[in-house]
């Protein structure tokens, strides 16, 4: 008697077209959700068409009676991340209603759907980018944010941001700016998200959003501004640097660091070197070090920081 597919044999053919084969297959049926996991694991990395109507299948099935076998989405985002893989402009209507998707349950009745709102989105801009432009301009000012993770928002940002929709974000930008309005209700990791996706802002706009941003409380907001200036075209990373001088935290002087030695750019990584060579704190001549910034001088004075 065959014995049924399992996690192992997924494993076991791992990057062989028999995967993708075995995958779909395994859709097609009801498996435990451990399996349907691994399956649609495969799927992503090895996207094949004819899963898609088994996919639509299974999110229909885990939306029944508002998601009650599937609390928290968890499920349904990871088919929608595997049709995104494989997104067809006739899966719009799909994703779109994902992008629409809020789901209650008790004790707290907190929204219980924003990694699905936040995955379809996603797909929905993979396959229909009008659309997915007006539901992140709505998702990036949800009232039902998730305020740990962020999202759907933080993914309304991207999307908006690879879309090049710029006017968008700079308003909602320049309508939290700290210098004024400092009580602004927008989770930090929104504004640095929305900060990080600007820099392809014309320099003459940056200017009132350093002014404002660069003495935020929120050091998330501070790595998306330094973000912003580190990636700009014009050249705006001497301001950048001018963040890391400034820094007091060493968590994020630590951010910024490895920003700018991941970037790669000649120009920030000579700043950062001649930065390093005016250092005197050990905690961060620690960090610089890890990080591969050498430099040689005669002597050195570190403080017992």
């Amino acid at each position: 008697m065959k014995s049924p597919p399992s996690a192992a044999a997924l494993r076991e053919l791992a990057g062989q077209p028999a995967a993708a084969a075995l995958a779909t297959t395994i859709l097609a049926g009801t498996p435990p959700k451990d399996l349907l996991l691994a399956a649609l694991k495969v799927l992503a990395e090895q996207p094949t068409p004819t899963a898609r109507p088994s996919l639509q299948k299974l999110y229909e099935r885990f939306s029944r009676n508002k998601g009650k076998q599937d609390q928290g989405g968890y499920l349904r985002r990871a088919i929608l991340e595997t049709a995104r893989a494989i997104g067809h402009p006739e899966d719009a209507a799909w994703f779109a209603q994902g992008c629409a998707t809020y789901e209650f349950w008790p004790p707290d009745f907190a929204d219980d759907a924003v990694a699905i709102r936040a995955a379809a989105l996603v797909a929905l801009a993979e396959v229909d980018d009008r659309q997915a432009r007006l539901h992140a301009a709505r998702l990036l000012v949800d009232p039902h944010t998730a305020r740990m993770s962020g999202e759907p928002a933080l993914s309304a940002a991207r999307v908006l941001g690879a879309l090049d929709e710029l006017l968008t974000l700079y308003t909602l930008v320049c309508q939290n700016n700290p210098a004024t309005q400092p009580d602004t209700t927008l989770p930090p990791e929104v504004l640095g998200e929305c900060l990080r996706q600007l820099h392809r802002l014309p320099g003459t706009a940056v200017g009132p959003l350093v002014d404002g941003y660069a003495a935020a409380p929120s050091a998330v907001i501070r790595m998306g501004l330094f973000d912003l200036l580190l990636h700009h075209p014009e050249g705006l990373y001497p301001r950048a640097l001018q963040l890391l001088e400034e820094s007091q935290e060493l968590e994020l002087y630590r951010y910024m660091v490895v920003a700018i030695v991941l970037a790669g750019a000649p120009q920030p990584l000579e700043a950062l070197r001649q930065h390093a060579r005016r250092e005197q704190r050990r905690q961060r001549l620690a960090i610089l070090r890890e990080h591969g910034i050498h430099w040689e001088t005669a002597s050195r004075r570190s403080d017992p920081e």
